[in-house]
């Protein structure tokens, strides 16, 4: 005899209740899914806006500064390394020097192999102080040599510097280097072409060269050549690419250029650049004069970093900052 008010589940009912739980968790993933995915954006915006942030200080702090020295006054400049026209790190340009999308640049050749610059990205090569000037007490035109007061704390053997007063400005390589001085005789790499440090047109670049004497209190200061650029990694993907930066590194007296790459995810870089008497910005192929130039607009294309290769749709963003050459400001 069945017991009154007992009964099961129909089929249907199971079916029902079956397809309600399907809906439920369907509605939970998808909920799930998308607060993934908003994450994953927000954490990809997050990151391209840390890149752009340290891009940018870092860019900016060379653009700012390109040019600057305490020899800015000086008369007339002069360059006595060997064959300073045949690297572009040793070939005093003012301080600026910018390169269209297909504009050579041997600083930054243009190439598919990792390090080599990316077809259609800028280029933009800085000259400026690398050190504190230092106060030079005494100059031995015989000797070659400089004595610095109170001493010699950021110079070293094959090292470029620049000497100066408010007539004259010399570029050369230190060939030796104590606690107290500095000396600019001939060899190294790229290396000094004459001893004498004096003008002449044309360049005298014999042995002996032209003899000029820096009086006490002359500034003496390490110069700094470096070159931005957007290159290929190497690394997996269509569109592996970094912000690099070139610059020659000293190692036991001699210069070799070394490529680091500085920033992964900047997969483009563009420079527009203001001339002194304007105010709009003009590509590099119409500047005529670098040392007119008194400000930089930089674009910045960057992607969100640490995402698979396989991933299609990386969050991408442009962005610009504009920077004024602080020693061109009137």
């Amino acid at each position: 005899m069945k017991r009154a008010g007992q009964r099961g589940s129909t089929l249907v009912e199971l079916m029902i209740a079956l397809a309600i739980g399907l809906f439920i968790t369907a509605a939970a993933i998808g909920v799930m899914l998308g607060n993934r995915q908003t994450y994953d954006t927000t954490e990809g915006l997050s990151r391209i806006q840390e890149s752009a942030r340290m891009a940018f200080e870092l860019l900016a702090r060379d653009v700012r500064e390109a040019g600057l020295n305490s020899c800015g006054g000086a008369l007339q400049f002069v360059n006595v390394l060997n064959n300073p026209s045949s690297l572009w790190w040793t070939q005093w340009n003012g301080g600026l020097r910018g390169y269209g999308g297909t504009e050579a640049f041997s600083g930054a050749p243009i190439g598919t192999a990792a390090g080599q610059r990316v077809s259609g990205t800028a280029a933009l090569q800085v000259m400026r102080s690398g050190s504190q000037p230092q106060t030079v007490a005494a100059h031995d035109t015989g000797s070659r040599t400089f004595t610095l007061s109170p001493a010699n704390d950021a110079l070293a053997a094959g090292d470029l510097a620049i000497v100066c007063n408010f007539s004259q400005a010399s570029l050369f390589q230190v060939s030796a280097a104590t606690a107290t001085t500095v000396s600019h005789d001939t060899g190294g790499t790229p290396g000094n072409c004459s001893r004498g440090l004096g003008f002449a047109d044309p360049p005298d670049c014999s042995t002996t060269g032209q003899t000029y004497r820096f009086e006490a209190n002359a500034v003496l200061m390490k110069l700094e050549s470096l070159a931005w650029y957007v290159g290929n990694t190497g690394r997996s993907g269509t569109t592996a690419r970094s912000l690099f930066r070139v610059a020659p590194q000293n190692n036991a007296g001699t210069l070799t250029l070394v490529a680091e790459e500085v920033l992964e995810g900047v997969i483009d870089l563009q420079l527009d650049y203001l001339l002194e008497g304007t105010t709009a910005f003009v590509p590099a192929a119409s500047v005529t004069n670098w040392n007119a130039v008194t400000g930089v607009r930089i674009r910045l294309q960057i992607e969100e970093p640490d995402r698979p290769a396989a991933v299609t749709d990386r969050v991408r963003r442009t962005m610009t900052h504009v920077v004024t050459l602080r020693n061109r400001m009137s």
